[in-house]
C-alpha cells in the first residue's frame, strides 16, 4: 500500500480576533504555545501571524491569520468549537 500524505495545511484570517485572543481561544482547545506563535494540541498545530490591516472607509480592522495542520478529525472537532468562539456579530 502507498503512503498517505498528509493533507495540506489550512489558511483562516479571523478579523476583529486579536492575536492575544486567538491564542486565549486556542489554549482554552488544548492547545500550548510550543514556539512563538506557534500553538500545539493533540492531533493538530497552528501558526499565527497578524493580519494587514483592512480599511472601510475610517473603519480598521485588524486580527489574526492562523495555518492549522494536523489530522483531519481533529482538525474538524477544534474548527467546530473555535467557529462559536470567533464569531462576531455584524453592525
Amino acid at each position: 500500500m502507498g503512503e498517505q500524505s498528509s493533507p495540506a495545511p489550512q489558511q483562516h484570517d479571523y478579523y476583529g480576533v486579536p492575536m492575544w485572543l486567538m491564542k486565549d481561544y486556542l489554549a482554552q482547545l488544548g492547545a500550548q504555545e510550543v514556539a512563538e506563535n506557534v500553538m500545539a494540541a493533540d492531533g493538530w498545530r497552528a501558526v499565527l501571524r497578524k493580519t494587514e490591516v483592512r480599511r472601510i472607509g475610517s473603519l480598521a480592522v485588524g486580527g489574526t491569520s492562523v495555518e492549522f495542520s494536523g489530522e483531519p478529525a481533529a482538525l474538524e472537532a477544534m474548527f467546530e468549537q473555535l467557529h462559536w468562539k470567533t464569531l462576531r456579530g455584524g453592525g
